[in-house]
C-alpha cells in the first residue's frame, strides 16, 4: 500500500492524488462515504446503481413479494425506509 500526503483546502476540500483517481476509477461527482475512526477517516466509494441495476433489484422484489404475499404498498414503504438511512 502506497501512502499519499495530501492537503485540506479553505472550503474542506480533500485533494485525492491523481493517481489514485485514476486507478480507483474516481470521477467528478462519485459520492462517498467518510467514517470517522479516532484520528482517521475513512473514504468509501459508493457505487450508485445504474437504471438496468435497478431494474433487475424491482423485478426479484416483486418475485419475493409474490412468494410471500406482499403487496406493492409494503414494497413501497420497505424502500421508503431504507432510502431514509
Amino acid at each position: 500500500m502506497d501512502v499519499e500526503i495530501t492537503s485540506i483546502g479553505e472550503r474542506g476540500q480533500v485533494v485525492i492524488p491523481q493517481h489514485v483517481r485514476e486507478n480507483m476509477g474516481i470521477i467528478k461527482g462519485d459520492k462517498f462515504m467518510v467514517l470517522e475512526q479516532g484520528d482517521m477517516l475513512i473514504f468509501k466509494k459508493l457505487r450508485v446503481p445504474s437504471a438496468e441495476d435497478i431494474e433487475k433489484m424491482l423485478k426479484k422484489g416483486h418475485e419475493h413479494a409474490k412468494k410471500h404475499q406482499l403487496t406493492e404498498e409494503d414494497l413501497t414503504e420497505a424502500l421508503k425506509k431504507a432510502r431514509s438511512k
